[in-house]
């Protein structure tokens, strides 16, 4: 049971997940921020653990999400034709 009183895996959380936000850590700073924010609940660094947890998903999720709508655009403007005549 951690500490009620420990703010710090919050903080790292909310640090982690700002530079995820920024580029400064694209890959590796969601996914510290995603455990370390997981682990903060409970502690007096619940609400930093929260905004860290959210950004590490964001930051994780929005580059799928982009993929997925540049695929569904490419194949509603071209009809999809050009790839299946490559494949």
């Amino acid at each position: 049971m951690p500490n009620p009183q420990d703010t710090s895996t919050g903080t790292i959380s909310l640090i982690f997940g700002i530079l995820g936000c920024i580029q400064v850590l694209p890959c590796i700073g969601p996914i510290i921020a995603i455990i370390t924010g997981y682990s903060a609940k409970g502690t007096a660094g619940e609400s930093n653990g929260r905004i860290g947890r959210i950004l590490g998903w964001l930051m994780l999720c929005l580059p799928l999400i982009g993929i997925v709508v540049y695929v569904i655009l490419v194949f509603t403007i071209f009809g999809g034709a050009w790839f299946w005549t490559y494949f």
